[in-house]
């Protein structure tokens, strides 16, 4: 009966099924997937697209970017199912493929540097003939795409869209590092039609026919038809040949690849079309121009891309398929726009540690020998695997020598004004320092350092390389591009010495961790001896920490990072490490004056004209600017720990919540009472607090605040040693009174009566 269904009735069932919730939404869609003919479902599918993506309406969509195991785990395995390569919407878009139809996107949704790239005419043969020319005007004024092709565009055009600074749950994915079911399906997509195996089955396998084929089908107008009529330019036209043999079909893209036949031509497209879509919406995101800074989200997509194609690549010599050929092209696809990517994030991602996100893009990037199938298989099972740097990457090394010697460059006068007394700070160090102290890597940098110039990098144009170069960097002010001995080097003598002093100041860091470390044991250690036996025994039964506890142990794990990477970095540039202050305690302070910049003196950000000027700040000012802004987040809102037991964190969340709701004022009122019910509310209460946590958009970083009232917090009850200890008091009530009941009763009771006396000596 829905095969036989009108245009129109279609057309306001799928309104109505696109305003369901969303766990309805999907199950209609799979049931009206199944019902109705390709045909139909090409009618509404643009529709469905836009839906998905919230074009033309709210930007959040469906929630892809939204929807993360921690705050919906039920919605994220359902998106997953129904998105995935072998879900219902992958063999719908496969469904609808054997019609010529095509859907129009037009250039307005598109970034400017990739418009910029078609009008111009310097787009890959890949795109000839998928754009649409306006003859009138001589502009390219949309894409014409295949129903794959189209919602692949779409989806990698969703990850540019700024929703975190539009929406609070976005804004609180880009500041953590939760994993939303955006970056699942971008994981899950690279993965399969970007292989790395080479006998691999690209998923869906079982569409019928080829798509795209080598030979020209004529130009069609676009549905629906509108003035004026559109052109379709032949490959040869569009690349500057006169060989006709390198057209597509009527939907279809021309390959890299010489390739002869229909059958490859089938079995590649769609890698095809994943790579170049990727690489050319993701990589040509102009972070300098844009007015808000792209999300965590994103970036951690695009190192996701980044090693999914150093998989791709790597897996070359050992591909005897038609893929081969797209594997040998992709990573200098990804080498001609990385850098000047890179450099636009650095120069405005904020300094705080959500700078990680670009150091493991950077580090992911210029590893390629961590991703190849045999270090793949070394890593099973969690397994430390050192893979080796064999003479196949010297190439790679060569071409893409900038990317290690500049980025580390622009970095470091960054990284020198970074608070070493956060843990999150001193493990990105450690990590930027054991990458370059591997000593392969080192005696290849500075032997192709010696012997290149650095003329040929593998950027757009030599002119390019030099713009990127002179903006990217203050040091580079100086540069001559017309003299190749004033390029900045990486191991030339003036940088050895910058390194020195800057590993002089994590030095001095390290000796202010150790003398905050032992101020934070003193306070604890004071704090439990007024406290008393009985509370500290419950507390460690229970597996109860205070934040100071919480703040101890992560600062007792900094000081060995931070004498971790000056060794690696003294290894790396053959400084002394006798140079620098190394003391394991607080060297004795002398009866002195304080020097200029540690005296209490009032310190102005601004100058004389009022103007932030950044460049005046040492590390050290810095360091005690940024110390009175530490996030502070609310203890049940933490990450789920180890020792906790999800279920019953979620469970009890949910009650603690509830509980607050309703009863949110009587808690307030009881806790400020100075009776003995005062007392006992304070015993069971969480303590009223402040949150603060660091909003990042448009390249700046700003503080928000949050007041807590007194509130109930049930999450100390889902720790596994409260389960243990449930468990072996119900055992205890079974052996000696014969019902487990019994023994609960009696572990409430002693909790309820030890409460009630800590209050009363309280």
């Amino acid at each position: 009966m829905a095969q036989t269904m009108p245009s129109e009735n279609l057309s306001s069932r799928v309104l109505m099924v696109l305003g369901m919730p969303l766990l309805e939404r999907v199950h209609e869609l799979t049931i009206l997937f199944d019902s109705c003919t390709g045909r139909q479902i090409q009618t509404v599918y643009p529709h469905i697209v836009h839906s998905i993506f919230g074009i033309n309406g709210n930007p959040i969509g469906w929630g892809l970017r939204t929807t993360t195991m921690e705050n919906s785990a039920h919605y994220f395995y359902i998106l997953q199912q129904f998105f995935g390569v072998r879900g219902p919407w992958m063999h719908m878009c496969h469904k609808i493929l054997n019609d010529a139809t095509k859907f129009e996107l037009d250039v307005n949704l598109l970034p400017r540097k990739f418009v910029s790239m078609l009008q111009a005419g310097q787009n890959p043969m890949f795109y000839a003939d998928l754009i649409n020319i306006d003859t009138f005007r001589h502009q390219v004024v949309s894409l014409s795409l295949n129903a794959f092709d189209f919602f692949i565009f779409h989806f990698v055009l969703y990850a540019l869209n700024p929703l975190h600074s539009i929406n609070p749950i976005a804004m609180q994915i880009h500041n953590g590092r939760t994993k939303t079911v955006y970056h699942q399906l971008v994981e899950e997509y690279l993965n399969n039609f970007l292989t790395p195996y080479p006998d691999a089955i690209i998923e869906p396998a079982n569409f019928c026919g080829p798509v795209k084929t080598v030979q020209p089908l004529p130009a069609q107008s676009l549905q629906p038809q509108r003035q004026p009529r559109y052109l379709k330019i032949p490959s040869s036209y569009r690349n500057g040949g006169g060989n006709s043999n390198g057209g597509g079909s009527g939907v279809g893209n021309t390959s890299p690849q010489s390739s002869s036949g229909a059958t490859s031509r089938a079995y590649t497209w769609r890698s095809e079309s994943v790579l170049h879509f990727f690489v050319d919406i993701w990589l040509r995101y102009d972070v300098e121009s844009e007015h808000y800074l792209p999300s965590s989200d994103f970036v951690r997509g695009v190192r996701t891309l980044c090693k999914q194609i150093h998989f791709f690549a790597n897996a070359s010599p050992h591909d005897l398929t038609s893929l081969n050929s797209l594997r040998k092209v992709s990573l200098g696809m990804v080498r001609s726009r990385i850098y000047a990517f890179l450099c636009g994030l650095i120069d405005r991602w904020p300094l705080d540690s959500s700078l990680t996100v670009v150091l493991e893009l950077w580090l992911s990037y210029i590893q390629p020998w961590r991703y190849t199938l045999i270090a793949a298989n070394n890593q099973v099972g969690g397994r430390s695997y050192d893979p080796p740097i064999t003479n196949l990457f010297d190439g790679f090394i060569i071409e893409n020598l900038i990317v290690y010697t500049h980025i580390f460059m622009q970095l470091l006068p960054r990284f020198e004004r970074l608070d070493y007394t956060v843990y999150r700070n001193a493990q990105m160090l450690l990590r930027l320092a054991k990458t370059f102290n591997q000593p392969e890597l080192v005696e290849r940098l500075q032997r192709f350092e010696r012997l290149h110039s650095g003329n040929a990098y593998g950027f757009d144009s030599p002119q390019r390389q030099v713009n990127i170069m002179n903006k990217s960097n203050s040091f580079n002010a100086q540069w001559n591009p017309m003299c190749s001995s004033n390029i900045p080097k990486l191991f030339s003598e003036s940088m050895i010495m910058q390194i020195e002093g800057f590993l002089f100041v994590i030095s001095m860091a390290r000796n202010s961790v150790l003398s905050n470390i032992c101020s934070l044991r003193k306070e604890i250690s004071e704090r439990q001896r007024s406290e008393g036996f009985l509370k500290n025994f419950f507390n460690k039964l229970m597996g109860e920490s205070t934040q100071d506890e919480l703040m101890l142990r992560e600062l007792s794990r900094i000081p060995e990072m931070l004498r971790q990477s000056i060794d690696a970095f003294c290894r790396t540039f053959g400084i002394n490490p006798s140079n620098l202050s190394m003391q394991e305690t607080l060297p004795v302070e002398q009866p002195r004056s304080p020097p200029p910049l540690e005296s209490p003196k009032k310190f102005s950000f601004f100058d004389s004209s009022d103007s932030l000027d950044t460049s005046k700040l040492t590390p050290h000012q810095m360091s005690l600017n940024a110390s009175n802004f530490e996030q502070v987040v609310d203890p049940a809102l933490l990450p789920i720990q180890k020792n906790e037991i999800k279920p019953v964190v979620r469970l009890l969340h949910m009650i603690s919540e509830k509980m607050n709701e309703k009863y949110g004022t009587q808690f307030q009122a009881y806790y400020l009472r100075k009776d003995y019910f005062g007392k006992l509310t304070r015993k069971l209460l969480y303590a009223p607090m402040t949150e603060q946590w660091f909003a990042k958009q448009c390249g700046n970083v700003e503080i928000c605040k949050k007041d807590l009232p007194p509130r109930l917090c049930l999450r100390p009850l889902a720790s596994v040693q409260m389960g243990f200890l449930v468990g072996f008091a119900m055992l205890v009530g079974k052996f000696y009174w014969g019902s487990s009941l019994i023994g609960f009763f009696c572990l409430c009771l002693i909790f309820v009566v030890s409460n009630l006396f800590l209050a009363l000596i309280s």
